[in-house]
């Protein structure tokens, strides 16, 4: 039990560590990407958070930077029959609510670098499987 808790002190420790020098090197390219995301879509912010179920269970807020239009749950209903997933999940190949900008932040899995801060704040691990929604 001890090896358990000083390894998961250490996986903590490391993922503060990473996070935070992650977010110090790349503030420049966050702040370009959430700039980009506003003027790319006016009208709504550059993250877009959602609530995830973590560790345990326990539900967290995840962040990611925006890649739909701000209205993109009003036009949901409209696109369930093109939906390709089976169960709670929806996804269509060329959604038509994914903005221009948001294509290319999701095909370099730049979106994701908002969750440095899910990881910083103890919500995931650097090294780890994703939360589910």
């Amino acid at each position: 039990m001890e090896k358990k808790r000083v390894y998961m002190c250490v996986k903590r420790v490391q993922d503060i560590l990473l996070s935070v020098l992650a977010l110090v090197f790349l503030s420049p390219l966050l702040l370009l990407i959430a700039l980009a995301v506003v003027l790319d879509d006016p009208g709504g912010g550059p993250i877009f958070s959602q609530i995830r179920c973590g560790k345990g269970g326990e539900l967290f807020r995840l962040y990611k930077f925006r890649t739909m239009c701000v209205d993109a749950e009003k036009h949901l209903e409209e696109l369930l029959p093109y939906n390709e997933m089976t169960g709670p999940a929806f996804k269509i190949h060329n959604d038509p609510r994914i903005t221009r900008l948001g294509h290319f932040l999701r095909s370099t899995s730049l979106d994701e670098l908002p969750q440095l801060v899910n990881i910083l704040k103890g919500d995931m691990s650097i090294v780890g499987p994703r939360p589910p929604l």
